[in-house]
């Protein structure tokens, strides 16, 4: 009779992997929101992008000034 260890062996790495790559997957996301802002802000700067769009993509307040948002994005 042949043994199902090796194949019980690769099933198991395989949904090792894939844990292993959700894992990864969520720790980035923080990290991705963050140069997400940092790139609208940068856009702002540079006038590729109107006040009114990076109000309604950061949500902020219409009476807050992006620019100091910008700046405190940006040294973060």
């Amino acid at each position: 009779m042949r043994s199902n260890f090796r194949p019980n062996i690769r099933l198991a790495t395989n949904i090792l992997l894939v844990v292993g790559t959700f894992a990864i997957a969520l720790k980035i996301t923080p990290i991705a929101k963050v140069y997400k802002e940092k790139n609208l802000c940068i856009k702002y700067l540079k006038h590729q992008i109107d006040r009114d769009k990076l109000i309604n993509k950061l949500k902020i307040v219409k009476q807050a000034n992006p620019s100091s948002i910008s700046d405190s994005i940006l040294k973060s």
